[in-house]
């Protein structure tokens, strides 16, 4: 049987994810994201991409694969390239054009923004289910990656369905916060995927070179809007720095 890992190293010994001692408190996050989040199948190819610094997270997450029977290949960046890095290793996008999946578990660095979005060129086009996990962390993956995150997929969809007819929203908080925002009805609202920051799910809307994010939280049997922000447009710095720690997207 052909092994289902493969890391190509660049000067020492390749990193076997599979050889690593696994963290059984990683093993209900790394579980939802390859069966619930991703819902990953036995016949897809998965591609799985991290680092020195996160190993130990990817290794909770290639064993979910492993259990699965789902093929896969591992990749370390520091085996491939020096970082930060200037592009992303020819190895990953050959094994991203001919994967379902992508899982991306990686500490950012600086100067990488390029690399990464190579590697969103070819999962947005080739359509591939992403897992974008940037700054995952060990308390992320015992907080926010333990989350029901079908029932936070319903809030979502709930919301989405409010503020869709809704013609003002107000924001109101305990520190004094209290603003009403006019909707205007040609705005477009986008529910995020099912993975996202659980603690605090955010729906989004563009028009023009604008952006209002409305973030809310579930607080017993209520949903509270917690945060309504404007803003303009950003560069792809500010983005992915955005997009960076506690949220994947799928």
């Amino acid at each position: 049987e052909k092994s289902r890992v493969m890391t190509i190293p660049v000067g020492s010994s390749p990193k076997q994810l599979n050889k690593i001692a696994l963290d059984p408190e990683f093993a209900p996050g790394a579980r939802n994201a390859v069966s619930v989040c991703l819902r990953v199948q036995p016949d897809e190819r998965v591609c799985v991409i991290t680092d020195e610094v996160t190993a130990d997270i990817a290794a909770a997450i290639v064993h979910e694969l492993e259990t699965l029977g789902a093929p896969y290949r591992a990749w370390v960046l520091e085996e491939l390239a020096e970082r930060p890095l200037t592009g992303l290793p020819q190895e990953i996008v050959d094994d991203l054009e001919t994967s379902q999946v992508s899982i991306f578990a990686v500490q950012a660095q600086r100067n990488e923004l390029k690399s990464r979005m190579q590697m969103t060129e070819v999962v947005n086009r080739r359509k591939i289910r992403h897992a974008h996990m940037v700054n995952i962390n060990r308390q992320i993956m015992l907080e926010g990656m333990r989350a029901d995150f079908l029932k936070v997929d319903r809030i979502s969809t709930k919301v989405i369905e409010m503020v869709r007819r809704a013609k003002h929203i107000r924001a109101k908080t305990p520190a004094g916060t209290d603003l009403t925002a006019e909707l205007n009805p040609a705005y477009r609202w986008i529910k995020p995927g099912k993975m996202g920051q659980p603690s605090g799910r955010r729906s989004v809307h563009h028009t023009g070179r604008s952006k209002w994010s409305i973030r809310y939280r579930r607080s017993g049997r209520r949903l509270a809007v917690c945060e309504v922000r404007r803003s303009a447009g950003t560069s792809a710095d500010d983005h992915d720095k955005r997009q960076s720690g506690h949220r994947g997207k799928f």
